[in-house]
């Protein structure tokens, strides 16, 4: 079941992704090549805001919705007892998981205000995420469980919703789930705010 679960998941936060932040999260690597960045640094309004809210894409809400039809109707066919507490339960942990989505997302391109090529960082959060999409979090052990849920934590980010929704999540994973989407708010902030300051503008 969470197997059947973690991949619809994964892939209504992949569409909220898609709709809200992810066109103007990866331009980042672009604009600081091209030294398009000096004009958001020059705003009053903080750069990041405008880059992550300046390409949302309506033309995908509709796979939001598909998504959450799709969600429906698996909880109608395994007749789940849906309560507001469930529910309420399984948006704060959707909401939570896609903020750190995306605070994965700026992490690994904030990269490029340091170094000169971006492909490497871009070539291992695609196999992190191509592995994730396949196996629910709890089928990883060993290095794997490491790296996935500490140091790539994609490996958490739909089975905790998926839990929360069958009666799965216990108060440990619970707080490692809070703790680590703490650690990487305060960690995404002090890499983006210091990789600011070695940035160097492409047209000096």
């Amino acid at each position: 079941m969470v197997l059947w679960w973690s991949v619809f998941i994964k892939k209504e936060e992949l569409t909220v992704n898609m709709t809200i932040y992810f066109f103007g999260v990866t331009s980042i690597p672009y604009k600081v090549r091209s030294g398009e960045l000096d004009l958001y640094l020059s705003k009053p309004v903080s750069p990041l805001f405008r880059l992550t809210f300046e390409n949302i894409s309506p033309g995908s809400v509709p796979l939001i919705l598909m998504s959450v039809c799709i969600i429906v109707y698996g909880i109608a066919s395994l007749h789940m007892t849906l309560t507001p507490v469930i529910a309420a339960a399984y948006i704060f942990w959707l909401v939570l998981m896609e903020i750190l989505y995306y605070e994965m997302e700026v992490l690994i391109r904030s990269v490029s205000l340091y170094v000169v090529s971006m492909a490497r960082m871009e070539q291992i959060e695609e196999a992190g995420l191509d592995l994730c999409m396949k196996l629910p979090g709890i089928a990883l052990y060993g290095v794997y469980k490491v790296i996935f849920y500490l140091i790539l934590p994609y490996g958490i980010m739909a089975t905790l919703p998926v839990q929360s929704m069958i009666g799965e999540l216990n108060l440990q994973r619970a707080l490692y789930g809070i703790g680590v989407a703490v650690l990487f708010t305060v960690f995404t902030c002090i890499i983006w705010k210091n990789g600011l300051k070695h940035y160097n503008s492409a047209s000096s």
